[in-house]
C-alpha cells in the first residue's frame, strides 16, 4: 500500500544554505517496505512554511512570501498545484525567532516583511483563518464559491509574559472547534481565546479567554473528538497541558500539565508540534533540542496523561511530523539537518521504533498526512 504525506518548509537560504526546496511535496510511503520511496514536488511556492489542507474539494490553505518582500496567504489546488488565490499583508519591518543549530543558540531575524505563522481553512463556510506571531494578530479572510478571496479582518491582540520570548501576544494558532467556534493560542501573553465566527462575513465575537500558567507559551493544540479534552503544547514550557472544554458555554478550564522532556533536562527546549492517534489513546510531541519525541499515553477518558516514551528523531530541529493513514507509521521532519525520519507505531503500547533514517529533504517544518486527500 501507498501512503502519501504533504511536506512544506522553507525555500530560501534563511535556514539552509544552498537550499534545493522548491515548494510543496507529496512523499509516498510504501508501507509494504516501510521506506519513503519518492518525494516529488506538487507546488512550486515561495516559502510554504505552514499550510493545511480542506476537508472537501482538495484545497491547500497555505502561508507564502512573494520575491522575498511580502508575506501572506494562499490557496491552492491540490490537483493542479496551481495558486487559485493569494493575499499580501502590507510591507513592515518584522521579525521571527530562528535557530543556529551550530551553536546552538535561538536569534532574532529581521525581515522587511511580515507572514502567518498558522493558516487553517473552512471548506463549507468558505473562510481562512491565519494566526500571525510577528504582528500579534487574528487574520481573517473570506472566499467565494471559486476560493478567491475577496474580503480580510485583522484582529490585534495585546498582551506579553515573563520569558524574553514573550515580548508581545505573538499568535501562533487559529482553528475550528468541533463546535464551530474558533479556538487561538496566544504563545507570548499565556492566553487561550474562543471566539464565535459569523459564516457571512468572516468576522469574529470573543467568548472567553483562558490564563494559562505564566511562561507556558501555548503554540498548538491537538483536539480530541470522544471527549471534550483539549491538548495545549506549551513551546517555552515544554509541556502539554489538558484543557477541558464546554461547548455548550464556549468556556475553557485547566485540568493538568505533563513534561514533554526527561527530569533534570538542562539544554535548551522548544516544543514544536503535537498530535494525536485516530484512536485518542496516544498524544505525540516534539522537542526541538532535546531533538526527541515524546510519547503520552491518555488515561482516564481523555483527562490524564502519562508519558510511556522519549524516542531520539536522531537529527537536529524536528520541527513537525504527522502519523500515516493506519497510524501504523510516524514521518518526522528534522529541519535543521535537512532529513526525514520514519518511525514504526506500535498501535496497540502506543511505542515508536525507527524504520528508515536520513530521507533527505531540505528544511522541512510541515508534515500533513494527505492520502485520501490526494487520491
Amino acid at each position: 500500500m501507498i501512503d502519501k504525506f504533504l511536506l512544506g518548509g522553507y525555500t530560501s537560504d534563511s535556514y539552509t544554505k544552498n537550499n534545493q526546496s522548491d515548494g510543496i511535496y507529496v512523499a509516498e510511503l510504501d508501507t509494504d517496505k516501510k521506506e519513503i520511496t519518492d518525494i516529488s514536488l506538487l507546488a512550486q511556492v515561495e516559502n510554504p512554511a505552514f499550510f493545511n489542507v480542506s476537508t472537501t474539494g482538495k484545497k491547500i490553505a497555505t502561508v507564502l512570501t512573494r520575491d522575498d518582500r511580502e508575506g501572506g496567504v494562499a490557496v491552492i489546488d491540490a490537483v493542479s498545484g496551481e495558486t487559485i488565490s493569494e493575499s499580501y499583508l502590507p510591507q513592515k519591518h518584522g521579525s521571527y525567532e530562528a535557530y543556529n543549530a551550530a551553536d546552538n543558540l535561538y536569534f532574532w531575524n529581521e525581515l522587511p516583511y511580515t507572514v502567518p505563522s498558522y493558516v487553517s481553512i473552512d471548506t463549507q463556510h468558505k473562510i481562512l483563518f491565519a494566526a500571525n506571531y510577528n504582528t500579534n494578530a487574528i487574520h481573517t479572510y473570506k472566499m467565494d464559491d471559486d476560493f478567491n478571496i475577496t474580503d480580510t479582518h485583522t484582529y490585534p491582540i495585546e498582551g506579553h509574559g515573563p520569558l524574553v520570548e514573550q515580548d508581545h501576544a505573538h499568535i501562533h494558532y487559529a482553528r475550528l472547534l468541533p463546535d464551530g467556534r474558533l479556538i487561538v493560542c496566544g504563545l507570548g501573553c499565556d492566553k487561550l481565546f474562543v471566539y464565535d465566527v459569523n459564516h457571512e462575513d468572516a468576522t469574529l465575537t470573543p467568548v472567553f479567554e483562558l490564563k494559562m500558567h505564566p511562561g507556558f507559551g501555548p503554540r498548538q493544540i491537538a483536539m480530541a473528538h470522544k471527549s471534550n479534552y483539549l491538548y495545549v503544547l506549551g513551546e517555552l514550557a515544554s509541556r502539554v497541558a489538558v484543557i477541558e472544554y464546554d461547548p455548550q458555554a464556549g468556556k475553557l478550564a485547566w485540568v493538568d500539565d505533563y513534561s514533554n522532556i526527561p527530569e533534570g533536562y538542562a539544554g535548551h527546549n522548544g516544543s514544536a508540534a503535537i498530535r494525536l492517534s485516530a484512536d485518542e489513546k496516544f498524544l505525540y510531541v516534539s522537542n526541538r533540542g532535546h531533538n526527541s519525541l515524546a510519547v503520552h499515553q491518555v488515561l482516564d477518558d481523555g483527562r490524564r496523561l502519562e508519558k510511556i516514551q522519549q524516542i531520539k528523531t536522531e537529527g537536529v530541529f524536528p520541527r513537525d511530523f504527522s502519523l500515516s493513514k493506519n497510524n501504523d507509521f510516524l514521518l518526522c521532519a528534522n529541519q535543521n539537518s535537512n532529513e526525514l525520519i520514519l518511525f514504526n507505531r506500535d498501535k496497540a503500547s502506543g511505542f515508536l521504533s525507527v524504520a528508515q533514517r536520513h530521507i533527505k529533504h531540505d528544511a522541512c517544518v510541515r508534515v500533513v498526512e494527505a492520502t485520501d486527500f490526494l487520491n
